[in-house]
C-alpha cells in the first residue's frame, strides 16, 4: 500500500482488517504494492535550489561495492559511431527511500535507466530508452492513478541511436515508472536550427502538476508528467502546456548551430531561472504578468546549473566559447545585477578552451563549524577553487567574459590543482568537498583556517558524472562502466 509522507501505517482498533485493506489497495493501485516512498535527492543537485548534495559525506573513499552499468553505441554526426560505458556528464544518481530501503536511480551510457539498491548495488530494473542517457532524471509524484503511474521519472536522453537526425523522430524525453521501469510516455524533440535534439537538462517540477525542462533543440518546454493526460497510441506523448525558444536568429552564425540549452533550471521564489547555451540567463514565470525574460547576457556557453546561495543570489558557470575574454564563475542577483566575476585559466581540455562545464557548489544547506558562505568550483583545466562568495577583494576589478565590462572578484581562500582536467560538478557538504575529474575522485576537508586538506583519493578512474552522498557514502558513476559505492 502506498503511503504519503508523514502518513501513519497504523490501523485503528475499529478499522477494517489489514488483509482486506491490503487487497483493496492492491486493486486500487493496479496490483503494485509499494511502501512509503520519499525522494531524498529528487533531481540534479538535489532539488529546485540546485544546492543539496545529500545528507553527509564520509571521511574516506574505500570501495564498498561496484556495479557494472553496461555500454552503448551513440552517433556523433552521420558518420561517427562511438561506444561509451558507464555514465558521464551530468549522470548524478537520485536517492529515493522506499519503505526504509534506499534506492538509487542511475542514467547510463548503455541506453538504460536503472533502479539500484543502495546497500549492495543490486539492479532492481533496467529500462532501455533508445540512446545514451547523459543527464540526471527527475522524480515526481503526480498524485493519482495506479502506483505504477503515480511515481514518475522524467528522463532525458540523446536523440535515438540509428534514427535519421534530420527526418526521423527524436524520442529524447521520457516518462518512466519509478516502481516498475515501464515507459509511460515519450516526447519527440522536433528538428530546429540547433545542432542537437538531445535532452541533457533535468526537469524542474512546478506547482499545478507541471514540469519544465529545456530541450537541446532550443525549446523551454512546460508539460504534464502525468500519463493520464498523455495522448496517442503505443507509448503516448505527454500533454504540452507551452514551449518558448531560448535562442535568437543572431546566435546561429557565431555559434554555428551550437545553441543547445544543457543547464538544468533553478527555482527561486516561484520563478524559474535557466542558463541557455548562447550565453544568456532567462527568467520564466507563468500568469498574466509572466513570460520568458532575458535578465543577463554574458556570452560564452552556459552548460552548468546555477545553485542558489544562502544570501539569495545565483552562481553561474561560464565556458569560454565565442567570446574574447575568459570563462569562469559569476555571482548575480535575481534581477540580473552582477556582484562579482571569478575568471578561470584559459587552457584547452579536449574541445573546451577554458571556463566551467560543470556547476559551482555552495554549502549553504549544511551546518558547518567553519562558514556557510563558501562556494567551490572546478575549471576544465582542473583547478579546484574555494571562495567566500559574500566577500570581494578590496579595490580589485577583473575584465568580464566579453572584456567590455569589469567586475569585482571574490576572495579566494585556497586552490588545489587536480591531477587532470574536469567537467564534473563538485559536492559541498558542510566542510567536505567531493570532486571528480578525468583520472580520479578526491575528498577534501575545509579546515578551520579555510584551507583545503585532502582526506582521500580514488585514482585511475574517469569521473565525468556528478556524484551524490547519502548515509556517509559517496555514489559515483564512472566512464569505465561502473557505479561505485565509496566510504569509510
Amino acid at each position: 500500500m502506498a503511503f504519503l509522507p508523514n502518513q501513519s501505517k497504523k490501523m485503528t482498533a475499529d478499522g477494517p482488517p489489514m488483509k482486506l485493506l491490503t487487497f483493496l489497495s492492491s486493486l486500487l493501485l493496479g496490483g503494485y504494492a509499494s511502501g512509503q516512498i520519499q525522494p531524498l535527492v529528487s533531481t540534479y543537485l538535489g532539488d529546485g535550489s540546485r544546492n543539496y548534495y545529500g545528507d553527509r559525506a564520509p571521511t574516506a573513499l574505500r570501495v564498498k561495492w561496484k556495479t557494472y552499468l553496461g555500454s552503448g553505441k551513440t552517433q556523433l554526426g552521420p558518420r561517427v559511431t562511438k561506444t561509451w560505458k558507464g555514465a558521464g556528464w551530468t549522470g548524478q544518481p537520485l536517492v529515493i527511500s522506499e519503505d526504509g530501503e534506499i534506492y538509487l536511480i542511475q542514467g547510463t551510457l548503455s541506453h538504460h535507466l536503472k533502479k539500484i539498491r543502495a546497500r549492495d548495488g543490486k539492479v532492481v530494473w533496467s529500462t532501455n530508452v533508445g540512446d545514451v542517457i547523459k543527464g540526471t532524471p527527475t522524480f515526481t509524484d503526480v498524485g493519482g492513478g495506479t502506483a505504477e503511474q503515480r511515481y514518475v521519472l522524467i528522463t532525458g536522453s540523446r536523440s535515438g541511436f540509428g534514427v535519421n537526425f534530420e527526418t526521423g523522430p527524436a524520442w529524447s524525453l521520457h516518462g518512466i515508472s519509478y516502481l516498475t521501469g515501464k515507459k509511460l510516455w515519450r516526447h519527440n524533440s522536433r528538428r530546429t536550427a540547433s545542432i542537437s535534439r538531445d535532452v541533457d537538462a533535468s526537469a524542474l517540477v512546478l506547482s499545478g502538476g507541471k514540469a519544465i525542462v529545456p530541450l537541446e533543440n532550443g525549446y523551454l518546454t512546460v508539460l504534464s508528467p502525468d500519463v493520464r493526460k498523455a495522448r496517442g497510441t503505443g507509448i503516448p506523448a505527454p500533454k504540452i502546456f507551452s514551449q518558448t525558444t531560448l535562442f535568437r536568429q543572431e546566435d546561429l552564425r557565431p555559434y554555428q548551430g551550437d545553441i543547445c540549452p544543457e543547464s538544468s533550471p533553478t527555482l527561486y521564489k516561484g520563478k524559474v531561472y535557466t542558463a541557455a547555451g548562447p550565453g544568456r540567463v532567462h527568467r520564466y514565470s507563468s500568469g498574466i504578468f509572466g513570460g520568458n525574460k532575458v535578465i543577463l547576457n554574458v556570452g560564452g556557453d552556459l552548460n552548468g546549473t546555477m545553485p542558489v546561495t544562502g544570501d539569495g543570489h545565483f552562481l553561474l558557470g561560464i565556458e569560454k566559447q565565442v567570446m574574447e575574454g575568459q570563462g569562469g564563475v559569476m555571482k548575480f542577483t535575481p534581477g540580473g545585477k552582477v556582484k562579482w566575476f571569478a575568471p578561470t585559466k584559459t587552457k584547452r581540455f579536449y574541445s573546451w578552451e577554458g571556463g566551467l562545464v560543470g556547476s559551482p557548489a555552495v554549502n549553504a544547506r549544511y551546518r558547518s563549524v567553519i562558514s556557510n558562505q563558501l562556494a567551490c568550483f572546478v575549471g576544465v583545466e582542473g583547478m579546484l577553487t574555494l571562495v567566500d562568495h559574500t566577500r570581494t577583494q578590496p579595490g580589485v576589478r577583473v575584465a568580464g567574459p566579453r572584456k567590455s565590462k569589469s567586475y569585482p572578484t571574490p576572495v579566494v581562500l585556497d586552490q588545489v590543482q587536480l591531477p587532470s582536467g574536469s567537467i564534473s560538478s563538485p559536492l559541498f557538504l558542510g566542510d567536505k568537498i567531493v570532486v571528480g575529474y578525468d583520472r580520479g575522485l578526491d575528498l577534501y576537508q575545509v579546515t578551520e583556517g579555510l584551507k583545503l586538506r585532502r582526506l582521500a583519493r580514488l585514482p585511475g578512474v574517469m569521473f565525468d558524472a556528478t556524484p551524490v552522498c547519502w548515509g556517509g557514502r559517496v555514489y559515483a558513476a564512472s566512464k569505465n562502466g561502473y557505479l561505485y559505492c565509496l566510504g569509510d
